[in-house]
């Protein structure tokens, strides 16, 4: 189907229909399978989500909370447009107890014809999803292995520049000389010396040697350190780098804890942010699962992402042309990624450099909010 199609499929079918969707309730009951979402308007949020002592990202399904019954419909299984598994399709290896726990919601969706949206949870690394006709959501795809139903899901998070900005785009002018940004954790920079540093300069040799690319699930952050490294020995362009010693995430449930503790988690949110906004470009690249969370930071913040791509899938890959919002740098470029930003950088004006920011800024209102992405979600129904 041609973009300009579902462009217009989608904008109709908005206009004048909600998305329909038969689920069944009752497999929430299932230990340790967390919820699906895209129910939060039907089911609310649970207690961690609305604790700001637990989530730094509290507010992010708030919109959605809202004004999700004003697009989405859960109906009956003969009226539904699609079915819907409810909770997190998180089955290990051989988990036959899952299987039989989901099998009577699984049989009535297959026997129904429709197709079923089905999401895994977060950095799974191995996923066998037995429903059949279904369209499978994971954010750690590798696209050399992507199959037809599979898509990429994004990452929700709180509205950066609605939160610091009084939801007013600070616009950065073009200079001459770019400067790009990177708040976070790089092992084995920033590291005391010790067993675990020389691990990770060990994993980073190896990535170098490539590898890593044989078994990409054991590379943990060594592909952003070599793209770290590329940009520190250009003086072609300006770095904005804090390299945190502690990793932001595994916090007492499990959260994103940027700080280490709750004091600190405030704060190195808001100076993470100012990374992002203070900086042309973001440098995005992959740590323990295959995807970046700061790739659509970047967008919420209106800034050009430095995409390496480790064979990654991007959502809504069928309808948005990334490469046109990123600097685009293949696996095999990484030692040339100051080159690629420059090429970038200084094919545009700096009238549509300004509007580009705007432009980004928009496509994650759009897509990438919770709202927007689940408002959008009938578009994979005909990918």
């Amino acid at each position: 189907m041609s973009n300009n199609h579902l462009r217009s499929t989608t904008k109709l079918f908005l206009e004048n229909s909600k998305l329909k969707l038969y689920t069944d309730l009752s497999l929430l009951k299932i230990k340790d399978q967390p919820i699906v979402d895209l129910l939060i308007p039907f089911c609310g949020q649970d207690s961690k989500e609305r604790n700001p002592d637990l989530n730094i990202t509290i507010g992010r399904f708030d919109n959605y909370e809202k004004t999700g019954k004003d697009f989405i419909e859960l109906s009956s299984v003969i009226e539904c447009d699609a079915c819907l598994l409810p909770i997190r399709y998180t089955q290990t290896k051989d988990d036959i107890k899952f299987e039989e726990e989901i099998k009577t919601f699984a049989d009535t969706a297959e026997e129904s014809g429709k197709k079923t949206f089905v999401f895994l949870g977060s950095d799974v690394d191995y996923f066998d999803v037995k429903i059949k006709n279904s369209i499978i959501f994971c954010n750690t795809l590798y696209q050399s292995k992507r199959k037809s139903n599979e898509f990429a899901f994004t990452f929700f998070f709180e509205d950066f520049i609605a939160k610091y900005f009084n939801n007013q785009l600070p616009i950065r002018e073009k200079t001459a000389v770019p400067t790009i940004g990177f708040c976070g954790y790089a092992p084995p920079l920033a590291q005391k010396l010790g067993f675990y540093k020389i691990k990770e300069a060990l994993r980073l040799g190896i990535n170098y040697l490539g590898v890593i690319k044989k078994f990409p699930s054991f590379s943990a952050h060594s592909y952003r350190v070599r793209a770290l490294l590329s940009i520190l020995r250009s003086k072609k362009i300006n770095n904005n780098f804090v390299i945190r010693s502690n990793f932001g995430f595994g916090g007492p449930v499990g959260g994103l804890y940027p700080g280490g503790v709750k004091e600190l988690n405030a704060s190195f949110r808001e100076e993470y942010v100012k990374n992002i906004t203070d900086s042309d470009y973001t440098l995005c690249v992959r740590g323990y699962g295959n995807n970046s969370i700061r790739f659509f930071e970047a967008l919420c913040c209106g800034r050009i992402p430095v995409f390496i791509n480790t064979d990654c899938v991007l959502p809504f890959d069928f309808i948005i042309d990334w490469k046109k919002y990123c600097v685009w740098v293949e696996e095999s470029e990484m030692s040339r990624i100051p080159e690629k930003i420059l090429e970038f950088h200084n094919s545009k004006t700096p009238e549509e450099f300004k509007n580009l920011q705007v432009e980004i800024r928009e496509i994650w209102k759009k897509y990438f909010t919770a709202e927007g992405f689940f408002q959008h979600l009938n578009l994979h129904l005909n990918a």
